[in-house]
């Protein structure tokens, strides 16, 4: 097939570990499981140039190659939109004028490739089983001025702090690329239950899911596990009881600070999934005490994501100074790892 009739995708972080099908689904609306497996079948739709399964699993910074003549046939479709344009999958309802609202404001930096935003804790980045209201589903009602607005990497719903969009399918994949190389270094502040032997380390603990549905998560298992690497700085302790921690990933698994930090003896407080009611020691915890704080993307200045006033709250009642913290995250020289 010649190359100009072919139109490639680049995984995204975000979409790192999907099933192949599901990714395809939801990037674009119209787009059957019979005609998913059809084109795989066929080879038509490969991965990295090799023929795969629908149910493959995908890792971030793979290629994934299709006909252009599938995009046509897709935009001819009821389900599309205007004739020869593909158009990611959406929610089937509304995007609320509050959501958009936050988005807008939550804007950090805007370039002519990506939007960085201080994500909130307790807004989903994408969708699932009861989640109608998502970033994923409402950046093109956000951000109608941008080509095609994508994730490039994700956080848990509950957690906080710099989330980046790119503004074109270019610029995503050259994103994906740096996340998948790690040329962008990834910081992170949590308070913990308390305190790690060493005062920093490294992490080194292959993850794997486990549990039913309903109760999935993640553990430490050295014979199936995934790499999983997490570097770790105690910045500071209370009395041993409460600690604050810089957390840096090196590997993107999923919830792969929540699980290394349970397994260095120190689950994040409002951590229930993995540090059950230990993680809640008073009623002033009422959130995942993690924030991604700093995100220095390779090529650009740093992205800061403020305390959220929460927890900025919630570190001045333990005893820490926030203010002096973060002027230690912004003075922070690049490529600290």
């Amino acid at each position: 097939m010649a190359e100009a009739h072919i139109e490639h995708l680049t995984i995204a972080e975000a979409e790192a570990d999907m099933r192949l099908d599901r990714m395809l689904r939801n990037r674009f609306a119209g787009l059957s499981q019979g005609v998913i497996e059809k084109y795989l079948r066929t080879g038509k739709i490969r991965v990295d140039g090799h023929r795969i399964k629908a149910s493959h699993r995908l890792a971030m910074g793979e290629d994934i190659t299709m006909p252009r003549e599938l995009l046509v046939m897709m935009a001819q479709s009821p389900q599309s939109g205007a004739a020869g344009k593909s158009v990611p999958a959406k929610s089937s309802r509304p995007v609320s004028k509050e959501l958009i609202n936050t988005l807008r404001h939550a804007v950090i930096r805007e370039t002519d490739s990506f939007i960085a935003l201080n994500k909130p804790s307790g807004l989903a980045v994408q969708g699932g089983t009861g989640t109608h209201q998502h970033i994923d589903g409402a950046l093109s009602a956000a951000f109608p001025e941008s080509e095609k607005p994508l994730l490039v990497h994700r956080l848990d719903r509950d957690t906080s702090g710099v989330l980046v969009v790119a503004k074109t399918p270019q610029s995503a994949r050259h994103l994906a690329k740096g996340f998948q190389g790690r040329q962008h270094d990834k910081f992170y502040l949590a308070l913990v239950l308390g305190k790690p032997a060493d005062h920093e380390g490294v992490i080194q603990a292959p993850l794997m899911k486990a549990g039913g549905h309903g109760n999935e998560k993640m553990v430490v298992d050295f014979d199936e596990g995934q790499k999983a690497e997490t570097a770790f700085t105690c910045l500071d302790t209370i009395g041993g009881k409460v600690s604050l921690m810089m957390l840096e990933p090196w590997t993107g698994r999923t919830h792969q600070l929540r699980a290394h930090m349970l397994a260095l003896g120190c689950p994040i407080l409002g951590d229930g999934k993995y540090g059950g009611s230990d993680v809640f020691p008073n009623d002033q915890v009422r959130r995942l005490c993690l924030h991604a704080v700093r995100l220095d993307l390779d090529g650009f200045p740093a992205l800061i994501a403020d305390l959220p006033t929460d927890l900025h709250h919630l570190m001045r009642f333990f005893g820490f100074d926030p203010a002096a913290v973060m002027t230690m995250i912004k003075e922070m020289k690049p490529g600290k790892s």
